[in-house]
C-alpha cells in the first residue's frame, strides 16, 4: 500500500486528506497517522502533509505556504528577496491573504500571512513552476510580481513612512529599474490609499521611478 501511495501522491508534493481520498477512495485514513508515526510523511497543518524525505527547498516551502492557508500568494519580504529588490535572505515565508493575519510553524519552516482586502487580492501575481529538480508537478505556485510585491510591502508595513526609513531598506536600484512603471501605478490606484500614495511618492523621489 505504501509503495502505491508514494507513486500516486508524490507528484502532488504537498497533499491534503481530500487529495488522498480522491486517489484512494477506500483507503483507511489511519494509514496517514501510522506513516506519520513511522516518519514517512510529515504533518504540516490540519489536514495537509508532505513526504518526510522531500528536499527542503524554497519551492516546496512556497507551495506549502500557498496551500495550507488559502487563498494566499507569496509576497512582501519573501518575494522582494526573490526578485533581489532587498539584500536580505528571508527565513520566514511571507504571504498575503484575504483571511485573518496568521502565522504557522511547520516542519518545512515558518509561514507568516498578512491580511489584505479582497479587492486587493485578485491581481498582480503570477503562477510559477519553481521545481528545480525537473520533476513534473500539477501545482504551480502563486507569487506576487515585483510591482505588487512592493505595493503590498508598503501597504502592510506602514511604519516605513519617511525617506530615511525607505533608504534604510537598501532597495536594489538596478532591480527597481526593471519595474514595469505603468503597471505599478495602475496597481497603486486600486489600493485607494492616500497613506500608501504618500509612501510611494517618497520612494519615487529617492529612486526616480
Amino acid at each position: 500500500m505504501w509503495i502505491e501511495f508514494q507513486d500516486k501522491m508524490r507528484p502532488f508534493r504537498v497533499f491534503s486528506v481530500q487529495d488522498v481520498r480522491k486517489q484512494f477512495t477506500s483507503m483507511n485514513l489511519m494509514n496517514l497517522v501510522r506513516w506519520q508515526e513511522k516518519g514517512y510523511i510529515m504533518k504540516l497543518r490540519n489536514r495537509w502533509y508532505a513526504f518526510n524525505d522531500s528536499e527542503s527547498s524554497e519551492n516546496m516551502e512556497w507551495l506549502a505556504a500557498n496551500l495550507i492557508y488559502s487563498p494566499s500568494y507569496i509576497s512582501l519580504h519573501t518575494a522582494l528577496s526573490w526578485y533581489n529588490l532587498i539584500p536580505e535572505m528571508i527565513a520566514t515565508t511571507t504571504s498575503v491573504t484575504t483571511r485573518k493575519t496568521n502565522k504557522f510553524s511547520t516542519p518545512l519552516g515558518s509561514f507568516d500571512y498578512h491580511r489584505i482586502k479582497p479587492e486587493l487580492f485578485g491581481f498582480g501575481y503570477v503562477f510559477e513552476n519553481m521545481d528545480s529538480t525537473g520533476n513534473s508537478t500539477s501545482r504551480q505556485i502563486m507569487v506576487a510580481n515585483p510591482q505588487k510585491s512592493l505595493l503590498d510591502f508598503f501597504y502592510i508595513n506602514s511604519f516605513y513612512n519617511t525617506e530615511r526609513d525607505i533608504r534604510d531598506l537598501r532597495l536594489n536600484e538596478t532591480e527597481l529599474g526593471k519595474i514595469i512603471v505603468p503597471e505599478f501605478y495602475q496597481y497603486l490606484e486600486r489600493y485607494q490609499s492616500k497613506a500608501l500614495e504618500n509612501r510611494i511618492r517618497k520612494l519615487t523621489r529617492l529612486y526616480s521611478l
